[in-house]
């Protein structure tokens, strides 16, 4: 795990960015660090209900997808308290996809993340977005690469 996100996640938005960070930079076990074994995602109506089932289905395409796209934070807001919080991001994301495709849209993002041992690790992601198109794309790309998880 790089340096950068063990030490970046004291707040959930550090957390948050790292995630972002690493699946940019395609590190797979670096964006896996920052997520709770407990997680759950909702994702462009898909659920991913355990980390497992994430790393297998949704973690693949979103890794391709931030590879190549840019996403610009248009608003964001913190909330909660203690140890559990939510980041709810607007991005305006736009790049082009591996088959040429244009990507231009916004996505809503809710992050709920929980502290332990003094960092912040997402505990549930939410993504939507305003484009039809690419939401069908990707469930169907997330249908076609679930496997079982391991047990």
């Amino acid at each position: 795990m790089s340096p950068c996100w063990s030490q970046g996640t004291r707040t959930p938005v550090d957390a948050v960015d790292a995630f972002h960070a690493a699946l940019k930079s395609k590190d797979t076990a670096a964006a896996l660090s920052l997520l709770d074994r407990g997680l759950v995602v909702f994702e462009f109506g898909v659920v991913d209900p355990t980390v497992e089932a994430y790393a297998f289905q949704h973690l693949p395409f979103d890794i391709d997808v931030a590879a190549v796209s840019a996403w610009n934070i248009e608003s964001r807001r913190v909330g909660g308290d203690g140890d559990e919080r939510w980041v709810l991001t607007t991005y305006h994301v736009t790049g082009r996809q591996a088959d040429g495709s244009p990507i231009d849209q916004i996505t809503l993002e809710t992050m709920i993340l929980r502290r332990t041992s003094g960092l912040f690790r997402i505990v549930h992601m939410h993504w939507s977005t305003n484009d039809a198109n690419f939401q069908a794309s990707s469930q169907a790309k997330a249908q076609s690469n679930a496997k079982p998880a391991p047990k």
